[in-house]
């Protein structure tokens, strides 16, 4: 039965949120101390080096299909950057697709560790670094591509669906991601944190309902992670295409791109494409996710040092070596041998060998 009265007001958004987020916005929290270090570390090597990576595997363990050993393997070198998904952290039936597994590795590789063992055992100072995405699969068919899925943003006459079960969802899954990446904090793990990514392209849900409801997505998680949750080790990339769907610039630190189908240059176009999405051009630029590994040679001369590479991972059940469209980094479809001996032992790559202690890097 409703009992409240017809001709009451009733509660507007802002009202309705303040349940949840502080309003207005209060001051940026401080940063963790690690998070400043690895900020200054960026900001330091940008326009001259750029950092290699690699992406997990978060639909299986770490043993079963070893991304960085694969890398070892082909360039006797490790990345500085390896990426982790929470693509699976629904699902409660396995401990590595909770999640969980993805927030272990990524202490290992805080550690300088993979699968248990020191990858630098010469080097015990080095700390690799850690990046998080998130394919985020709806509650309702429990996928993320919108071809597949009908769940959107709960959004209505310009205002999110408070108290709508769809809404209801988003929470419990930003407290599900929240909860890891506690974990993460609470060892002053520094993460480069990649949500909502790609969405201008609308092949993700999180696009599928247009520029203002995605930029109130992207809002509420800033607030929702960096007021209520405390995550203050977070430092936020975001990743898109079009300069219409960037949000408040107060919550964004990095800008990136994800590019496939490229070639082996320094992908200029695509460099001053994201350089001039920002208003005053004075953000650090990544490659988020690649296929093929940039040429630094042409980076340099073309002057378009990104900040960062992440090469994407291979493909279910592969094995190492094998030629394969949907393997980006094993066998020879879209990263010869010879172009990923150069990149891994150019001088302008920074490999994990290559990073100082980002424990104890300047931090004003």
């Amino acid at each position: 039965m409703n009992t409240s009265c017809p001709s009451a007001p009733k509660p507007n958004q802002n009202q309705q949120l303040s349940s949840i987020i502080p309003v207005p916005r209060p001051p940026t929290p401080e940063f963790s101390p690690n998070k400043k270090r690895l900020l200054n570390y960026l900001s330091d090597q940008y326009g001259k080096f750029i950092i290699s990576g690699q992406m997990d595997t978060s639909w299986t363990t770490n043993k079963d299909m070893d991304m960085i050993a694969r890398v070892f393997t082909d360039t006797g070198k490790y990345p500085a950057l390896k990426g982790f998904d929470f693509l699976e952290v629904k699902n409660v039936y396995a401990p590595y697709l909770s999640g969980r597994e993805q927030v272990n590795e990524a202490i290992e590789w805080w550690e300088g560790k993979n699968n248990g063992i020191a990858l630098l055992p010469d080097k015990p100072h080095i700390h690799g670094i850690v990046t998080f995405c998130w394919h985020w699969r709806s509650d309702s068919t429990n996928q993320f591509y919108t071809n597949r899925t009908l769940f959107r943003i709960p959004w209505k006459n310009g205002q999110f669906e408070i108290g709508s079960e769809d809404f209801d969802s988003i929470l419990r899954d930003l407290d599900r991601v929240a909860e890891r990446l506690t974990t993460l904090k609470e060892r002053d793990i520094p993460v480069l944190w990649r949500p909502l990514h790609e969405a201008a392209g609308g092949w993700f849900w999180w696009g599928a309902s247009g520029r203002r409801a995605y930029i109130a997505l992207w809002e509420f998680m800033y607030d929702y992670f960096t007021y209520v949750k405390g995550l203050n080790n977070l430092i936020w990339v975001w990743n898109g295409e079009d300069p219409e769907w960037l949000p408040d610039l107060s919550t964004v630190e990095i800008v990136s791109l994800d590019l496939y189908k490229a070639n082996y240059s320094s992908m200029k176009q695509q460099f001053e494409r994201a350089y001039y999405m920002t208003p005053l051009h004075d953000f650090i630029i990544a490659l988020s996710e690649n296929d093929r590994l940039p040429d630094p040679d042409e980076c340099l001369k073309d002057g378009t040092m990104w900040s960062w590479f992440m090469t994407w991972n291979d493909r279910f059940q592969s094995f190492q070596g094998e030629t394969h469209k949907d393997n980006f980094w094993t066998g020879e479809h879209h990263n010869p041998k010879a172009h990923k001996m150069k990149v891994y032992h150019h001088p302008l790559v920074i490999t994990l060998d290559k990073l100082p202690d980002l424990t104890a890097y300047r931090i004003e």
